[in-house]
């Protein structure tokens, strides 16, 4: 898994996503939300963040037709990306 995610994060927008998740962990949020803080297209955006659910860095919450994202909450993912992100 780390190298998947190594790879995955040589994107810039995923590594923004990631960062921005990483730094606020308690938050829940939409791809337009998400859009909006990293400032890049909703569809490059939706598409990442499914990426990073597919992952298993992010957790997708659906209610209705909305799809919300948050961080992980699995250890291992979690040391992982710790390891990976550094001190962002």
């Amino acid at each position: 898994m780390k190298n998947k995610l190594q790879k995955v994060l040589e994107d810039k927008l995923a590594r923004d996503i990631l960062v921005f998740f990483y730094q606020n962990q308690a938050s829940v949020d939409s791809a337009s939300g998400v859009s909006a803080w990293v400032h890049d297209d909703k569809k490059k955006v939706r598409f990442m963040l499914d990426n990073l659910v597919t992952l298993g860095v992010l957790e997708e919450d659906s209610t209705g037709s909305t799809k919300g994202y948050s961080y992980t909450r699995d250890k291992k993912v979690m040391k992982i990306v710790k390891d990976l992100m550094g001190d962002v």
